[in-house]
């Protein structure tokens, strides 16, 4: 199936095919977390900032809003709260830490998804809701928001190493 060409510029960014290297230079959504523990994504440089737990799920959340404007008839209810920054479990575990990047990685899928499905006609209407945002730019959007977020990874990442002496 030929994509439009714009849908195809967005999804070579969030999504880049194999082997495909993202102008920016930086990793992929699933690669920038792997070799993170539990015990470091739940790291904090200070109390009052994010860990990479809670950017993966804060980047889901923000995927699963996608997903429902772009199709309002996909399930209601993210499988966490609250919803723009989820909290991490109590208990940090590796199968939560592996249960919430799967969730990721799933929403992410479905996301992509439904970004290939979406009638290309359609990319200038503006999405019913409370801001006048486009599709174009609510989809154009979520990739830059997913640069933004594993920018911040791989900066936690270093600054974990540094603190941690590695």
């Amino acid at each position: 199936m030929e994509l439009h060409p714009r849908i195809k510029d967005v999804l070579d960014l969030l999504d880049p095919p194999k082997g495909f290297q993202p102008w920016h230079g930086g990793p992929t959504l699933m690669g920038c977390l792997r070799g993170v523990d539990a015990n470091q994504a739940a790291w904090k440089p200070t109390l009052d900032r994010n860990s990479i737990w809670n950017l993966v799920l804060h980047m889901a959340y923000w995927k699963y809003s996608i997903i429902r404007k772009l199709n309002p008839d996909f399930p209601k209810g993210f499988d966490r709260s609250p919803s723009n920054f989820p909290e991490v479990p109590e208990k940090l575990t590796q199968k939560s830490w592996q249960k919430d990047k799967d969730l990721l990685k799933k929403t992410h899928q479905i996301l992509v998804e439904e970004i290939i499905k979406f009638p290309p006609q359609k990319l200038d209407d503006t999405c019913p809701s409370k801001k006048e945002w486009t599709y174009s730019q609510l989809i154009t959007g979520i990739a830059a928001h997913d640069t933004y977020h594993i920018g911040q990874i791989q900066v936690l990442k270093k600054l974990f190493a540094e603190m941690n002496g590695n």
